[in-house]
């Protein structure tokens, strides 16, 4: 049996933690985290669902915050598909063909937009579906791969990896994209041959063929 001092030392401190994401989703965040300011849909889900499994959220919120908190979210929403990780590259009525792409969606800013509407239990009433589905289409790569977002001249940009692929398959479940036109669907068989490839001799996943596997690849191939 551990001695008392040692179990207390592994006893998680839940009103610390509490206070800790309360403190970064209500008013700002410790001054290490300003270089990841156009990250800032990522930092709300780890907030959002720290404080969820925690069973802090719903209790430490007004329904006034949560509308809130679900209006930024949308605001982050891009007209032509996706969400953008932060609203400081929207430069509204000045947007043109020319410099769009600095204000791109990006795929994983994408997948926490819409695990944090869940998570705040928004009914995604509001989300541009068809349109996300379209562009989630447009980003996938000639190997089953996904890149992150659309940039110049409509290139896809990013790397190719499981965890963009992760990101792809469950933004297609959450929105539906099962049930969506042909046209409008990723080329599913494809990305689970990027996935099988992907698995090693070890029996993991590595992020892509040939490559060593890790933990997070598995993660997202298996999630995936």
């Amino acid at each position: 049996m551990l001695e008392p001092s040692i179990r207390m030392a592994t006893e998680l401190n839940k009103s610390a933690h509490v206070r800790y994401f309360l403190r970064c989703l209500k008013t700002h965040l410790p001054t290490a985290y300003t270089s990841n300011d156009s990250q800032r849909m990522t930092l709300a889900f780890f907030v959002l669902c720290a404080l969820d499994l925690l069973d802090a959220l719903q209790t430490n919120i007004t329904e006034s915050e949560r509308v809130d908190y679900v209006n930024w979210i949308y605001s982050c929403q891009h007209p032509d598909g996706g969400f953008r990780g932060f609203t400081g590259g929207h430069v509204g009525a000045a947007g043109n063909a020319e410099n769009r792409h600095w204000d791109p969606a990006n795929i994983a800013a994408t997948y926490f937009a819409l695990a944090n509407l869940a998570i705040l239990d928004d009914d995604m009433g509001r989300i541009n579906r068809r349109g996300c589905l379209n562009w989630l289409k447009r980003l996938q790569q000639d190997d089953g791969t996904f890149g992150e977002a659309i940039g110049l001249n409509g290139e896809v940009q990013g790397g190719r990896d499981t965890r963009f692929c992760y990101c792809a398959a469950a933004i297609r479940w959450i929105l539906g994209g099962d049930r969506a036109e042909e046209e409008e669907d990723i080329d599913l068989d494809a990305l689970l041959r990027f996935f099988e490839a992907s698995q090693t001799f070890e029996g993991g996943f590595a992020n892509g063929p040939f490559h060593e596997a890790q933990g997070t690849p598995t993660v997202a191939s298996a999630a995936g």
